[in-house]
């Protein structure tokens, strides 16, 4: 059953904790929101490593989403960047539907979530800057092996009309994301992007020929060897490598969460 959210949530300040037993201030809330326990066996729809909260024109779900990967989709976060909590966040499963009044956007949506969770789980959240061990996504010696999109390119790619489909290749078109994907991709540490080339290029890369390399030691390929491979492949299809080092990351600590009751 749905029902009419009341329930707000405090404003977000670094380094202090808000939500549960805060003085609420008011933010953007769906006309109604159900979130209620999923069966953990069910199965769970997505692509690698993506946060399972998908959003329309008005509308939010998540099906057979954990606690901390609703509040990475309703903060724009990778796993990593989720901290603490009681031990079920990361094994009861919800099954979230949501709308608003209007056909609010995906950002929007995202802040609306943020006020269920408070409100459904009594969400209380604060953010750290923590220094952690990282691969910096640089460029090579060699130099970058891609060129920057023109205007009139860079609103559309990679899904410009007329544009050849390839359907083995991974194709982004800016550095953030390809440090993403990466990250996703099996990675032991983040990868972020340090290259400082900002602005939207024609980064692409062959998959099949990384899941060819990833299999040539026999058996089916495993995260470590796929992950590998694309390493190897960003130096030579894209002039760019991954540096171990250690940065400062901004971390969104979980404070405090309780179990919801009913919808």
């Amino acid at each position: 059953m749905t029902h009419r959210l009341l329930l707000v949530i405090g404003i977000l300040i670094p380094n202090a904790p808000l939500g549960h037993g805060q003085t609420p201030a008011a933010q953007p809330q769906f006309e109604v929101a159900s979130i209620k326990a999923a069966n953990p066996a069910a199965p769970r729809p997505g692509r690698l490593g993506a946060v399972p909260v998908v959003t329309s024109p008005g509308r939010l779900s998540a099906r057979n989403a954990k606690l901390t990967e609703l509040v990475r989709g309703a903060y724009a976060l990778e796993d990593y960047q989720v901290s603490g909590g009681p031990a079920w966040i990361d094994s009861a499963r919800f099954d979230v539907e949501a709308k608003s009044t209007d056909n609010a956007n995906r950002d929007r949506l995202l802040l609306m979530l943020r006020t269920s969770l408070a409100a459904r789980f009594k969400l209380a959240v604060h953010r750290e800057t923590r220094e952690l061990a990282i691969y910096a996504l640089v460029v090579a010696k060699s130099g970058p092996k891609f060129h920057r999109l023109e205007a009139d390119e860079a609103p559309c790619w990679p899904g410009c009309a007329g544009a050849p489909a390839k359907t083995d290749h991974l194709r982004q078109r800016d550095l953030p994301s390809l440090a993403t994907f990466l990250t996703r991709l099996g990675s032991d540490k983040p990868v972020i992007d340090k290259t400082g080339l900002t602005g939207y290029f024609n980064l692409e890369l062959d998959m099949s020929k990384i899941m060819e390399a990833a299999q040539s030691g026999g058996g089916p390929p495993s995260n470590e060897s796929i992950f590998d491979a694309a390493v190897s492949a960003i130096e030579d299809e894209l002039g760019l490598k991954l540096t171990p080092t250690k940065a400062p990351v901004e971390i969104l600590i979980i404070d405090h969460a309780e179990k919801p009751s009913g919808n």
